[in-house]
């Protein structure tokens, strides 16, 4: 017994004389970041690995809220006149202090980088000029009244003069250029397969809980699920809605969600004139005008679909339908705008006005490694509109193939996570008639113009009174919807597992950010 204890005291002696072991933690992610430029394509991805480099002027909390980043205050000085105060003593990752012309240097940067799929211009159309008052204070002059300006720059990373400079792309994602304020350092990028990180110790935000941090790539659902009861990974994003009640039930793991404010829709290239790649006639004859160009073939693809049916039998639960692209509760949201019925013989008839009685054929294009059960939800709508004589065949991709190639796409299916937490992220980036100059259509690939939507878009976001602004963006969130430009099928639920022993606030945003990840 004696030599026992002598033992025992012996290794405890050397398990306190050890040093402690690195932190680190490994998350399994079903979207793929494309790039670590954080400038590049405005997608969840890409924005949940520039937000562990990278900080913004404001920030927003898992609920939404508006927080302050590396701004600590911000005020109107005029109707077109805001001030920003930086926080004082931030370095960036390279030890180079952090001053007002880098903030200058990144909105002239963010507004358009080369080959973006879809770029941050959009949140940046209200900027006219920006200076850098002194070292820590940023004046932001706009083109008119920009209420929503400080929510908009919380979507914009801020990056260093000295790092990005002359850099490209390329340069970020080799690490060269990627030098942030955040709360990890970037070590390393494989594209498809995984991201490291490791700790700021210098981070002005606090301390973090990881020394290191893993990103792991695993497009199937069904390996998410596998890797974190296997142990393979601390965390996992978006499970299977099949694979919840099992992840719930099982010892050591457990299940946080929220509902989102990503919507799930179908949008369609209206170009009229030339024959749309992925359209041909009833019987595979090439036709000579685009059938998506006629508001009524929009529309009758619209009340063709019974989204309730999509989100009972496909999304099991984790999923609401809705017939606009906010979720009920958000600001623009509107009681008035019901989901609409499905009504095949109207959808018939509205093909029969427009000039297509028989029908036509479709290709609908759908990421197979990006949003829940996406494949399967196509599939559904494929055999809707069928039903109504538009012979639908799916075309799955890999969102890597599929977000490079979306313009080329006749119907798509596509998710956007409403990141000004308003209707305007949807009328100015997606609907919004294409124009650099103006901050429009960033994420407008499918070519739909619609002047009077862009004028009222513009006015709304002048008001500042809320009631005003908001009255006025629901009645563009009407004339958008009218106009089939959109088919919203649903919002989604967005869900976490991990194993016991961590804990994650969700995100109504869906970002999965390692630095809010905690032990408990």
């Amino acid at each position: 017994m004696k030599f026992r204890r002598i033992l025992y005291s012996a290794l405890c002696a050397a398990a306190l004389a050890a040093p402690v072991a690195a932190e680190d933690l490994t998350i399994g992610v079903g979207g793929t970041a494309t790039s670590i430029d954080p400038h590049f394509y405005n997608a969840s991805p890409n924005n949940s690995i520039a937000m562990q480099i990278f900080d913004r002027l404001t920030e927003r909390s898992a609920a939404g809220k508006l927080l302050p980043g590396l701004a600590e205050t911000w005020k109107p000085v005029g109707e077109t006149e805001w001030l920003f105060t930086l926080r004082e003593g931030v370095k960036w990752h390279d030890g180079v202090a952090f001053t007002a012309d880098d903030v200058v240097f990144t909105f002239d940067r963010a507004r358009d980088v080369p080959n973006s799929p879809g770029g941050f211009g959009g949140f940046l159309r209200a900027v006219a000029k920006v200076e850098a008052v002194d070292d820590r204070t940023v004046k932001i002059t706009t083109h008119a009244p920009s209420p929503n300006l400080p929510g908009d720059l919380a979507n914009i990373a801020i990056v260093s003069r000295h790092a990005g400079e002359g850099a490209d792309t390329t340069d970020y994602n080799s690490g060269k250029a990627a030098i942030g304020t955040g709360a990890f350092r970037f070590v390393e990028f494989r594209q498809g397969d995984q991201i490291r990180l490791e700790r700021n110790p210098d981070w002005w935000g606090g301390e973090v809980a990881w020394d290191n941090v893993t990103y792991r790539v695993i497009s199937s659902a069904g390996g998410r699920t596998t890797a974190i009861l296997a142990g393979d990974v601390d965390i996992i994003d978006t499970p299977a809605a099949a694979d919840i009640a099992r992840l719930q039930g099982t010892d050591g793991i457990k299940v946080t969600s929220t509902p989102g404010l990503r919507v799930i829709y179908l949008i369609s290239s209206p170009q009229t004139g030339a024959p749309m790649k992925f359209i041909r006639g009833p019987k595979g004859e090439e036709l000579a005008e685009n059938p998506l160009a006629d508001v009524r073939v929009r529309q009758a693809l619209s009340i063709a679909l019974n989204r309730e049916l999509i989100v009972d039998r496909i999304m099991e639960g984790t999923a609401k339908a809705s017939g606009q692209w906010l979720p009920e509760g958000a600001f623009s949201y509107s009681p008035d705008i019901p989901v609409p019925a499905q009504d095949l013989e109207k959808a018939k008839a509205l093909l029969a006005e427009a000039g297509y009685p028989d029908g036509f054929q479709l290709t609908l294009h759908v990421p197979n490694d990006r949003y829940p059960n996406a494949p399967e939800v196509v599939q559904a709508v494929a055999q809707m509109w069928t039903r109504i004589g538009v012979q639908t065949s799916v075309e799955a991709l890999p969102w890597t193939t599929y977000s490079a190639q979306m313009k080329d796409f006749a119907v798509k299916l596509v998710g956007l996570g409403n990141a000004t937490f308003d209707a305007s992220s949807m009328l100015i980036n997606v609907l919004g008639t294409a124009d650099k100059d103006r901050g429009l259509g960033a994420s407008n690939d499918t070519g739909y113009s619609n002047p009077k939507l862009d004028e009222m878009t513009a006015a709304a976001l002048t008001l500042y009174d809320d009631a005003e602004r908001e009255k006025a963006l629901i009645a563009a969130v009407k004339v958008a919807l009218d106009d089939g430009a959109v088919l919203p099928l649903y919002q989604q639920t967005n869900t976490w597992a991990m194993r016991d022993g961590l804990s994650y606030e969700p995100r109504i945003d869906e970002r999965t950010l390692a630095k809010d990840v905690k032990p408990e």
